[in-house]
C-alpha cells in the first residue's frame, strides 16, 4: 500500500539534484511552484513510511526512489495547473454569457436599481465626521482662567495628616455615574478625494466621554472614581439610581424611535437627567433636540438658564466662557438651555460644542466652540450639579398624596395658587403642606381641596389670598394685567416668592407689576413689621440655605418687599425661595429660608393675612 510522506521545499530540492530538468519542469528556481510549508505525496513505490525528517533526507539522490517520488510531485503540480485551466474556462464561459445577458436587459436592470437603492442608500452629510482627517485645524488657544473663579462648593477632604503619618489612603469608590448613549443611524461622507467614509451617528468624538470623567475626577477629588459607559438609547434598564446622568452629543439631525421616546420619558420623570451637546456647534443637532424632546414632554420647553444657575456655579463659578466661531476667539455668557421637571434641570442643551477641547482634538475651523480651560470648567460643573441634584429628583418623582376635604363645617380657611403661562407649578402638592402646617400649628381648620385660579378668572375675588411662584421670565396678558388690578383693589392679596431664588422670576415679576400697580412701590419690610413681630410666632432672625448665603453671608433677617393700597398689605413678595422650605424639598441649590423658618414665615403670614 502507497505511504504518504510531508516533504519541505528544501527537501524536495535536495532530492532532485541529480534529476535533468526535462525530468522536472519545477527544478531549476522555479521555486514558486512548491509549497511553502510542505508538500504530501503519495506515491506507488513508497512501501514504507518515511519515519522522519533525517531519513528522507537520507534517500539516495537519483535513486529510482528518489526519482518516483519526485515523478510523482511533477505529476501533482500538472494536475492543479490543468484543474486550474479547467476552472478558467469555466469562469470565462459564464462570464461571457453573463455580459450578454446583462446588455439583453439592461432596462430591466436599471429599473430594479433605481426601486431597490432608495431602501439601501445611506443618509450622505455634508459635514464631516469628527474622527475624518479636518481641514487644516484651528491652533489651540492658551488656557485661560478667565472663566470661572474655583467656588469651593465641593467640601472640603479634610484635616492634612502630620508628617510623621504614614497611613495609605483608602482606595478610590468606583462609580459609573453616565451612559453615553448610542442614537442614529450610519452615515457616510464623501471626502475631496472621493473617498467614501461611513461612521456612526453617536460616536461623534470617541473619547469624549472618557476624558470627562477624567476631568470630573482629577477636580472634585471627593473619594470616588467616577466612570461611564455605552448604551443603545432604546434598550431598557434605564434607572436613574444607578446612572443619573445620560450623555449625547453629535453634529446631525436625527429623529428619536417610539421606543427611545418612551425611555427618555421614563428616566427623566424618575429623577434622571440627559446633558445635549453639539459636538462642534452645528445648529442642525440643536434643532433637532429642540423637536425631538416635545415628543417627549409636550407641555415643557427648553429655556435659556439664567447667569445665576447653578449649572454655573456648583463647581466653579463661570461668568464668561472662551468661544471660538469661524477661528474667531472671544469671551461670551454661557449659553445653555434646560427642560425643567420642578426647578430642576432634568434635560441641558449645550449648542457650543465641547468635545474637542475635552478630547484634546483639533477645532473644526467651521464649528462653534467652547475652548480649553472654559470646556473643561463647564463640563465639570454639569456633572457636579447632576450629582448634587439626585436627591431632588428623587423627590419630585415620588407620587405625593393629596388631601381633600374639609377637616370641619361652616368657615375654614383656604387659599389659592396662581396659574399663569410661566412656571407656576414647580412645587408639587403644596397646598397641602401649607394647610396641614397650618392645622397643626395654629389649629386652624382648613378646607383641602386644592384651588387653583386663574388671573383673569372672574372666580378670582372668591379667594382672598393667593400664592404665586415661578423660577423663569414670563409676561402677563393684558386681560391677566386687569385681572389682577381688580383683584387688589378689592381687597385681595397676593405672596409671592422667587422659586429656587433665581433672578428672571424676580425680574419679571417685579415688572409685570407695575403694569398692574403703575404707580405702586414694593418697599422693604423692616424686621419691627406686624408680620415679623407679632402675630403667631414672632420672627426676628432666620436662618437661610447654603446657596444664599454662599451669595451673601450676612443674610439673617427676612427679607420681603410690600406694595400697600390705602395702607393696606396687598402684594408680598420675597426674592428668595420660601415654598421649597415649605414642601420639605430636598433641593440643595434652593436659595431660601430653611425648613423650619420657612414654615414659621408662612404661619405669620397667613394669621397676618387673616387678621387684617
Amino acid at each position: 500500500m502507497p505511504n504518504d510522506a510531508v516533504f519541505t521545499p528544501k527537501e524536495l530540492r535536495h532530492l532532485a539534484q541529480g534529476c535533468s530538468r526535462s525530468e522536472l519542469p519545477w527544478v531549476s528556481g522555479q521555486n514558486e511552484n512548491l509549497p511553502r510549508r510542505g508538500y504530501v505525496i503519495r506515491c506507488p513505490q513508497m512501501t514504507q513510511p518515511f519515519q522522519g525528517r533525517s531519513q528522507r533526507i537520507g534517500v539516495t539522490q537519483g535513486s529510482p526512489l528518489a526519482r518516483a517520488t519526485l515523478g510523482c510531485v511533477t505529476q501533482s503540480l500538472r494536475d492543479k495547473e490543468t484543474q486550474g485551466r479547467t476552472h478558467s474556462a469555466f469562469r470565462f464561459r459564464h462570464s461571457s454569457f453573463f455580459r450578454h445577458w446583462v446588455l439583453r436587459h439592461s432596462s430591466f436592470l436599471l429599473v430594479l436599481l433605481a426601486t431597490v437603492s432608495p431602501a439601501l442608500a445611506q443618509r450622505r452629510v455634508n459635514f464631516p465626521p469628527a474622527e475624518a482627517p479636518p481641514p487644516p485645524p484651528v491652533k489651540a488657544p492658551q488656557k485661560m482662567e478667565a472663566s470661572g473663579e474655583d467656588t469651593g462648593v465641593i467640601p472640603d477632604p479634610g484635616p492634612g495628616q502630620r508628617k510623621t503619618q504614614t497611613r495609605t489612603p483608602p482606595p478610590p469608590t468606583n462609580l459609573t455615574v453616565m451612559h453615553k448613549v448610542e442614537y442614529g443611524e450610519t452615515l457616510e461622507y464623501v471626502h475631496t478625494d472621493g473617498t467614501v467614509q461611513k461612521f456612526e451617528q453617536w460616536k461623534s468624538f470617541p473619547n469624549d466621554g472618557s476624558y470627562l470623567m477624567s476631568n470630573v475626577n482629577a477636580r472634585l477629588a471627593d473619594g470616588n472614581n467616577y466612570q461611564y459607559a455605552t448604551k443603545p438609547l432604546a434598550s431598557p434598564g434605564f434607572d436613574p439610581v444607578d446612572i443619573p446622568l445620560l450623555f449625547m452629543a453629535g453634529d446631525y439631525d436625527f429623529t428619536f424611535k417610539p421606543q427611545e421616546v418612551e425611555n427618555l420619558r421614563k428616566f427623566l420623570s424618575e429623577g434622571g437627567t440627559i446633558l445635549f451637546n453639539a459636538a462642534r456647534g452645528r445648529d442642525e443637532f440643536s434643532q433637532a433636540v429642540a423637536r425631538e424632546m416635545r415628543k417627549v414632554f409636550p407641555q415643557k420647553r427648553l429655556m435659556r438658564a439664567p447667569q445665576d444657575h447653578p449649572l454655573f456655579n456648583s463647581r466653579y463659578r463661570v461668568q464668561q466662557l472662551m468661544t471660538l466661531v469661524n477661528g474667531v476667539q472671544f469671551q461670551q455668557p454661557p449659553e445653555i438651555y434646560t427642560l425643567d421637571i420642578g426647578t430642576r434641570a432634568a434635560a441641558i442643551l449645550v449648542p457650543v460644542g465641547m468635545g474637542a477641547a475635552w478630547s484634546s482634538e483639533p477645532y473644526h475651523p467651521q464649528g462653534k466652540h467652547f475652548v480649553g480651560e472654559s470646556a473643561l470648567r463647564l463640563g465639570v460643573n454639569i456633572v457636579a450639579y447632576v450629582l448634587g441634584a439626585t436627591e431632588y429628583g428623587r423627590f419630585l418623582a415620588q407620587e405625593f398624596p393629596v388631601y381633600d376635604g374639609r377637616t370641619a363645617g361652616g368657615d375654614v380657611f383656604r387659599f389659592g395658587m396662581v396659574s399663569y403661562s410661566g412656571s407656576w407649578d414647580v412645587n408639587p402638592a403644596l397646598q397641602n403642606s401649607v394647610l396641614q402646617n397650618l392645622k397643626e400649628n395654629t389649629g386652624l381648620e382648613v378646607d383641602y381641596s386644592p384651588v387653583t385660579v386663574s388671573l383673569d378668572d372672574p372666580q378670582l375675588a372668591d379667594t382672598p389670598l393667593v400664592f404665586m411662584t415661578g423660577h423663569y421670565d414670563f409676561q402677563l396678558t393684558s386681560e391677566e394685567v386687569e385681572g389682577l388690578r381688580h383683584y387688589l383693589q378689592r381687597g385681595g392679596m397676593v405672596v409671592a416668592t422667587a422659586a429656587a431664588g433665581l433672578k428672571p422670576f424676580d425680574l419679571g415679576f417685579r415688572r409685570e407689576l407695575k403694569k398692574v400697580i403703575p404707580e405702586g412701590e414694593l418697599l422693604k419690610l423692616p424686621a419691627t413689621h406686624p408680620l415679623f413681630a407679632s402675630g403667631w410666632n414672632p420672627v426676628d432672625r432666620v436662618e437661610y440655605t447654603p446657596p444664599a448665603l454662599r451669595d451673601d453671608p450676612t443674610l439673617e433677617m427676612p427679607e420681603f418687599y410690600g406694595l400697600f393700597l390705602d395702607g393696606r398689605l396687598a402684594v408680598l413678595y420675597s426674592p428668595f425661595d420660601l415654598m421649597s422650605g415649605l414642601n420639605h424639598e430636598s433641593n440643595a441649590y434652593a436659595k431660601g429660608l430653611t425648613a423650619d423658618d420657612a414654615t414659621r414665615v408662612v404661619m405669620n403670614i397667613i394669621t397676618y393675612a387673616l387678621s387684617h
